[in-house]
C-alpha cells in the first residue's frame, strides 16, 4: 500500500480506514505500507510500515523541495519494489507524497489498484502532481517554465518518468458519486471497476446514550469552510433566534489557527458565542463521549463528501443526523428515512432540520432505529471482505491485462 498517512499520524477518516483494511489484509496475506515520513518519530515501529517517502505540503514554500522530493520517493519505491516483489500495488490518498511514488510502480509493471475515497485526490491523480503532472504535454505560461525545470531534472537516473504512457488498472470508488464526478487522467485505463463503500468500526453501537440537559449540536471533522463550519455557526444563530431552541454547538476536528478565530469572530457577530466550542481533535473515545452527549449530528459540508463517514458512526451511535445533500450522502443514508438532509450551504434549512429533529423525538427516533440498522451495513469487516476480494480479481486481471 502506498498512502501519504497511515495511523497514528493520522487526519481524517481515510487514514482510519487504510488501517483497518491493512490489518484484515495481514491475517491471510503479507501487507507492507510505504508511507511518509511525518512526525516518523511519533509513531511506534511496525515492521510492515515503512515511513520512508517525503512528505510535502501544499504550501508553495514547498516547491523548491519538489525535484528532490520526487526522486526520492521515486528511488524509495523502486528499492520496495525490488526487495519485496509484490503481486499488486494499492495506492490510497497521495496527495501529500510525490506521486512519482506510485508511478514508479506503474512503470515497474506491478498490477496497480487506485482506492479512490476523495474527490480532490481523484481530480488530481498525476495531473494534479507538482512534479509528474508538469512532464505532460500542453503546460503554458508559468506553468511551461516550471515544467522545463521539471524535465530537466526528469533526465536523472532515480527518476526518468514518463506519465504520457497508458497503463492498466483497477479503481475502487468509495461512492457512485464519486465515480460518476471524477475523470481519470489519460494514462489510467481502468479494466475494473467497483464501488466499495467505507467500513467502520462497530465500537459506537455499543455506547449508551447519555443526552446533556442542554440540546447539544456536534459537528466531527475537519474545521474548514469546504467542510461547512461556518454553516453550522449560522445554523445555531437560527436555531437558537428562528426556532427558540436554546441549543450549543460543539465542533470537533483538527482546525487551523486562523480558522478558529474566524469561527470566533462569526460567532461573536451572531451573538453565540458563548454556545460554540471548539475542542480540536478527538480520539475515538473521547468523540464516542461527545456522540454520547448529542441531540443531533449536523454535516454541513459545502463541497464534496464523497461518502460520509462519520455518517456511519452517528448512526451507529444512535444520534440523529441532519446533513448536506452532497456527494456520496445520500447513498449512505436516505433522505427523511435515515436522516434529513437540506441543501449545500443552507444555513437555514440546516436549521429547520435541526429544530424538526430536535422539536419531534418520536420521528427523530423512528429515523435512528432505521439508520442504525443501515450503518450495520457498513461495517470494517464487510469493507475489508469485499476489498479483498476485489484485490484478489484485479490481480488475476491485471495480470492478464
Amino acid at each position: 500500500m502506498i498512502t501519504d498517512l497511515y495511523p497514528p499520524i493520522a487526519f481524517g477518516g481515510y487514514e482510519r480506514t487504510c488501517a483497518e483494511l491493512v490489518d484484515g489484509l495481514r491475517e491471510r496475506h503479507e501487507v507492507t505500507v510505504l508511507t511518509s515520513d511525518l512526525r516518523r518519530n511519533a509513531a511506534p515501529e511496525l515492521a510492515w510500515v515503512r515511513r520512508d517517502l517525503p512528505h510535502l505540503g501544499l504550501e508553495r514554500r514547498e516547491i523548491p523541495r519538489v525535484p528532490k522530493a520526487a526522486a526520492r520517493a521515486a528511488a524509495v519505491t523502486r528499492r520496495a519494489l525490488e526487495e519485496l516483489h509484490p503481486q499488486l500495488v494499492y495506492v490510497s490518498g497521495c496527495l501529500n507524497v510525490p506521486q512519482a511514488a506510485p508511478w514508479a510502480a506503474v512503470e515497474a509493471g506491478v498490477p496497480i489498484v487506485y482506492r479512490l475515497s476523495e474527490l480532490w485526490f481523484a481530480s488530481a491523480l498525476y495531473r494534479g502532481d507538482r512534479f509528474v503532472g508538469y512532464l505532460l504535454p500542453g503546460q503554458r505560461g508559468v506553468r511551461r517554465a516550471w515544467s522545463w525545470v521539471v524535465r530537466a531534472v526528469n533526465r536523472h537516473a532515480a527518476l526518468r518518468l514518463d506519465p504520457t504512457r497508458t497503463s492498466p488498472a483497477a479503481i475502487s470508488w468509495c461512492s457512485d458519486d464519486l465515480r460518476a464526478r471524477a475523470t481519470l487522467p489519460s494514462a489510467v485505463r481502468p479494466v475494473l471497476e467497483r464501488t466499495i463503500y467505507d467500513g467502520t468500526s462497530a465500537e459506537f453501537a455499543s455506547l449508551p446514550r447519555r443526552p446533556s440537559v442542554q440540546p447539544t449540536i456536534a459537528y466531527a471533522g475537519r474545521v474548514t469552510t469546504a467542510k461547512g463550519a461556518e454553516v453550522a455557526v449560522r445554523a445555531l444563530a437560527s436555531l437558537r433566534g428562528e426556532h427558540a431552541v436554546p441549543a450549543r454547538l460543539v465542533l470537533a476536528g483538527p482546525c487551523e489557527p486562523r480558522m478558529a478565530r474566524s469561527i470566533e469572530r462569526l460567532a461573536a457577530e451572531l451573538a453565540v458565542a458563548h454556545e460554540v466550542e471548539l475542542v480540536g481533535p478527538l480520539e475515538q473515545d473521547e468523540l464516542g463521549r461527545l456522540l454520547q452527549r448529542a441531540h443531533a449530528v449536523v454535516i454541513p459540508t459545502l463541497t464534496h463528501e464523497a461518502f460520509g463517514r462519520v455518517c456511519i458512526e452517528a448512526a451507529l451511535a444512535r444520534v440523529p443526523v441532519v446533513a448536506a445533500r452532497v456527494g456520496g450522502i445520500p447513498e449512505a443514508l436516505h433522505d427523511g428515512i435515515h436522516a434529513l438532509l437540506f441543501r449545500p450551504g443552507d444555513a437555514d434549512a440546516c436549521a429547520a432540520a435541526l429544530a424538526a429533529t430536535l422539536r419531534d423525538p418520536a420521528g427523530a427516533q423512528a429515523r435512528v432505529r432505521r439508520a442504525f440498522e443501515r450503518a450495520r451495513l457498513f461495517s470494517a469487516s464487510r469493507f475489508v471482505e469485499a476489498s479483498e476480494a476485489f484485490l484478489e480479481e484485479s490481480a488475476a486481471v491485471l495480470g492478464r491485462a
